[in-house]
């Protein structure tokens, strides 16, 4: 781009105001917007109020554990469950409460997980660590419930980089307000957040709040492909991932019956060896 030379100014031609020369400054400085990062995610503008607000939340996070089973789409990969142990060199890894990890082989296209037990539908946060270990394309998607209606947060699809949710008013996540872009790298964990409370569907990564969208103002579905993932389950496609750290809590301090939820106070971040 062609350089613009800045033109010389005779301050001593204007008005000495305190009023012109504040709006002299701004009117100098850049706007913000164009010094954005191709990963700002789109609500990165609107993060402090909401990380501010789930902060102050004194409910603990419960595992989910117990009742997965595999989501079964056709052309399934291999779904394996282990403990998440010592390192072969023998240092213990950060992990999750529970320890549990899910291995998700490559599918053709599909493989995933889903919840059997209980789940709420409203006022609550859902989160867990997930990492593509193999492949190209989206490692995580996630589907959760929102009201009676569904949603699903992809991460690295439509060839590895897309994020957004599926589906807003119709569109998937490549062609809605949530679509961005971010360059998730093999074997590395990345830490995943959903909230959905009586105004917003709000989703993170790594702490980051990546797209909050207003719920009286739009419609939410899923994919028909990712049905087998209902109420709440994590997919991948054509890649191989691993999925660990599955826990939620009840924005209104119910934290649910299901016995399998067991208390936990402990927030792990995610360790990448």
């Amino acid at each position: 781009m062609r350089q613009q030379s800045t033109p010389s100014i005779n301050l001593a031609s204007f008005p000495a105001s305190r009023a012109f020369f504040a709006t002299l400054v701004l009117a100098l400085v850049p706007s913000s917007a164009f010094c954005q990062s191709a990963e700002t995610p789109p609500a990165a503008a609107e993060d402090a109020p909401a990380a501010e607000k789930a902060g102050k939340l004194d409910v603990k996070w419960r595992p989910l554990a117990g009742k997965w089973e595999d989501a079964h789409f056709g052309g399934d990969g291999e779904v394996t469950r282990e403990n998440w142990k010592k390192k072969s060199e023998g240092v213990a890894e950060k992990r999750p409460a529970d320890g549990k990890l899910f291995r998700l082989g490559m599918g053709d296209p599909l493989t995933g997980i889903r919840w059997t037990g209980e789940f709420p539908k409203e006022n609550y946060e859902l989160r867990l660590q997930a990492r593509r270990t193999d492949g190209f394309d989206f490692f995580a998607a996630v589907t959760f419930p929102v009201g009676e209606e569904h949603c699903s947060f992809v991460l690295g699809g439509w060839g590895g980089g897309v994020v957004g949710i599926s589906s807003i008013d119709g569109n998937d996540a490549s062609s809605n307000e949530t679509t961005s872009y971010k360059d998730f790298k093999n074997k590395q964990w990345y830490n995943i957040r959903a909230r959905v409370d009586e105004e917003n569907v709000t989703v993170w990564i790594d702490d980051l709040e990546w797209s909050s969208v207003n719920r009286s103002e739009h419609t939410f579905d899923i994919r028909i492909e990712m049905d087998p993932c209902l109420p709440v389950g994590i997919a991948n496609f054509q890649c191989e991932s691993e999925v660990r750290g599955i826990e939620f809590r009840s924005l209104a301090g119910t934290a649910g019956d299901d016995a399998s939820a067991k208390e936990t106070s402990e927030t792990t971040p995610a360790g990448n060896p």
